[in-house]
């Protein structure tokens, strides 16, 4: 039997750990995700800073001024496109991209197959569209990065095409895109909310048919990522062409088109290593039309530098609201200064002609 002075120590040192552990829970549980920092050379300065105590700032800053062009959803002869693979990787390369990635359904287009057609500055990243039929309803969801085919078919309920989707993918290391929820009316928001983990969600797309906008009773896909990211998300929004014709299309057909919406991702040379990194990372911007030639977060400030003239600057943050509307200052810049009460915050670039840019939602911690 033990002293009961002996005892009274025990007591007091399980009281210490018990409080040493609940500090520790506490402090973890405060701190929400964030993507670990992309190693990259001066001109993509990106830094993650632990989060302080005191006001809010921005969970990680970043100054990035090399980015490279890409497009993250096309179609060839080897799905329903018009043109064989090298007529699209052609096109791609010889309109200035950095990367496509040929995206057709349940085939993957291997970069060793057409590695004759990369050149200086341009590159091949494998990829694939997962094709799916779940509840009626087309459900898709692009492969990228991955090493071989997937496949789809079909599945008794969305939830579960949705997860064959975004499992097979990361067990070969690719990046998953979720792809169009309103292609069809396919992807409510709680369908979409299955696929927590996933990369990429297609924000804008230029394929007539997707209902990238909604309607009365869907919300846009850029909505439906606003709620995402006010759910703590870190899912990263792009654009892309979902093109399926170069050539003539049949009568009372709207064309898919490419050079309509793409990626603009941080790395400092279009190499395949760093575009999946950066893809992998969310470290990129979508357009269908601007350029920014820099975007900056310091700890308390974002900023972005819009190329064309007449842009318009708008910050939004938690629940799409609308923080400030800034037209671009003497230096090409518009700017954002937290104040207090935000989450997230990301900037959307339009310009007169209806193009636009998306910056990511950057996440504020306190």
């Amino acid at each position: 039997m033990r002293s009961k002075t002996g005892i009274l120590r025990w007591i007091a040192l399980g009281v210490g750990v018990a409080v040493i552990g609940g500090v520790a829970a506490i402090t973890f549980t405060r701190v929400p995700p964030v993507r670990a920092a992309l190693a990259a050379p001066l001109s993509i300065n990106i830094k993650i800073e632990p989060p302080k105590l005191g006001p809010p700032h921005f969970a990680e800053t970043l100054d990035v001024s090399t980015f490279q062009r890409g497009n993250l959803h096309t179609h060839s002869q080897w799905s329903d496109g018009d043109r064989p693979p090298k007529d699209v990787y052609t096109w791609y390369r010889s309109h200035g991209y950095a990367f496509l990635a040929l995206t057709d359904h349940d085939n993957r287009v291997s970069p060793e197959t057409f590695a004759a057609l990369e050149k200086k500055g341009f590159v091949i990243i494998g990829g694939e569209e997962i094709t799916m039929m779940a509840e009626g309803k087309p459900v898709h969801v692009n492969g990228l990065c991955t090493k071989k085919t997937i496949g789809g078919g079909r599945f008794n309920t969305k939830r579960e095409a949705l997860l064959h989707g975004l499992t097979k993918v990361h067990d070969q290391k690719g990046v998953a895109l979720v792809n169009h929820p309103n292609f069809d009316w396919a992807l409510t928001l709680d369908d979409v909310r299955v696929t927590r983990g996933a990369e990429l969600l297609e924000i804008w797309s230029g394929h007539p048919y997707v209902n990238t906008e909604g309607n009365a009773e869907r919300p846009s896909h850029e909505a439906v990522w606003n709620t995402l990211l006010d759910e703590g998300w870190t899912i990263a929004g792009v654009a892309v062409d979902d093109a399926h014709h170069l050539g003539l299309t049949k009568p009372n057909i709207k064309p898919a088109r490419p050079g309509k919406g793409w990626v603009q991702v941080f790395a400092e040379k279009p190499e395949r290593g760093l575009i999946c990194e950066g893809l992998a990372k969310g470290r990129l911007y979508a357009s269908s039309g601007v350029t920014l030639t820099r975007i900056r977060v310091t700890e308390n400030k974002l900023s972005v530098w819009p190329k064309e003239e007449g842009a318009v600057v708008v910050f939004i943050g938690d629940g799409g609201k609308e923080l400030a509307k800034v037209e671009r200052g003497a230096e090409g810049d518009a700017s954002y200064e937290l104040h207090g009460g935000e989450t997230w915050v990301r900037a959307r670039v339009s310009l007169p002609n209806g193009k636009m840019a998306w910056t990511q939602g950057y996440r504020v911690v306190r």
